[in-house]
This record gives structure tokens, sequence and C-alpha cells, in this order.
């Protein structure tokens, strides 16, 4: 089995779900449980902010789309946790990418415009979906007192930043057309070192 990243292993997952009401990530997990009870689905099924993240203590929001299936702890294999970590190239490559340039993860945290699970493997959300997750857009930001940047990667985490409509004079938010971190949307050389220059600038931006 081709292993991607640390959450594939029980012992390493174990000792991060130990920590999700940690400090520093409980409202944010928190809100992945309200979250949950809004859509009617289990707790534990809107992955929760790998602790080892910066949680409400973040500089920088790193925004993409929907829950992979290795996120899903619905699903045989899933981690249950939005995490740099998961076990999927995705995932691998956002890691790297952090490793590469020398940010460090209590820095950031990473999110989801559509936080809960659509249904569809791997698939972008619906422009529904992504008005429903608008509310939970807001009330992550909320969260994060200490939040000064904001990186979406991928259209469709643009268009749900667009449509939380969330304007505070205190935040960058990154130009669009850096593309998402899966192996499609980086597979054109191009996408590739776009994604790579947003994320030494936003490596550069954290130095300050």
């Amino acid at each position: 089995m081709t292993v991607y990243g640390r959450n594939a292993y029980p012992d390493v997952l174990a000792d991060k779900h130990s920590r999700i009401r940690a400090p520093h990530v409980r409202p944010l997990n928190d809100l992945a449980d309200k979250i949950a009870d809004a859509e009617g689905i289990p707790h534990g099924h809107v992955p929760y902010v790998d602790p080892d993240l910066g949680g409400i203590k973040a500089r920088a929001l790193v925004l993409l789309d929907n829950p992979s299936t290795k996120a899903e702890a619905a699903r045989n294999g899933g981690s249950g946790l939005i995490s740099p970590d998961n076990n999927d190239a995705t995932a691998r490559n956002c890691r790297e990418a952090y490793a590469s340039h020398g940010i460090d993860w209590h820095s950031v945290v990473n999110w989801n415009v559509c936080p809960f699970p659509t249904g569809r493997e791997n698939g972008a959300s619906l422009a529904s979906e992504r008005d429903r997750g608008t509310r939970w857009t807001r009330e992550f930001i909320a969260q994060c007192p200490d939040l000064e940047i904001v990186l979406c990667l991928g259209r469709a985490a643009e268009d749900g930043w667009r449509r939380a409509a969330i304007h505070r004079p205190d935040l960058y938010v990154f130009p669009e057309g850096v593309p998402h971190c899966s192996q499609r949307g980086l597979a054109p050389k191009a996408a590739r070192h776009r994604f790579d220059v947003a994320i030494g600038q936003l490596a550069a931006m954290l130095r300050r």
C-alpha cells in the first residue's frame, strides 16, 4: 500500500484524536460538531482540525473546497481530520510545500468552504453546497482573532470565500488564480509554479 501521510498510521491518528479538544483547536472542533448537528450527521463526520496545526492561534488560513475521502471519518481509511498529514496526494502536496518553504504548522490552519462531506468522491462541491457553507466560513473566521492572511486554493475555494462575503480590512486575501493542490490541479507545470510561488509568498509573509 502506498502511504502518503502520517495519518495512515493508527498510533499517530489516535494521538491526534486524543488532542482534538486542546485549547487552540477546541473552538474550531466544537464548530465541526455544530456543523454535523446542522447537517444531521454523526459527530466526527465533519472532519476536525488537526491539533498539530495552529488552530485559533494561526496567522494564515489555507482554504480548500471540501473533505477528501481520506479526511472523512465515515469512509474506510478516513482520518476524520483536516490535515496536511492525511494519506492522499493532495495533503502530501500541501505538506511538502509547507516543508519546502519552511512554514511552521503552528502558524497556519486548513479549512474547507464546504466543511461537510458532499457524497462525491474527491469531486468539486456544488455551488449550492458552497452557499450552505458560507455561515460556517464566517463562524470559523470569527474564532480566529490572530488571522492575518487567507489563501484560497482552487476556484471552488475562491467562490466559497466570495459567497461568504467577509470584509475585514485586517485580512490580506491572496489574489485569485492559485490552483488547488490536488494532483489534477497541479498537473500543468504552470499551475504547479503558481502554487509554489504562492506558498513561497505565504512563507515570506509569515516570517515578517
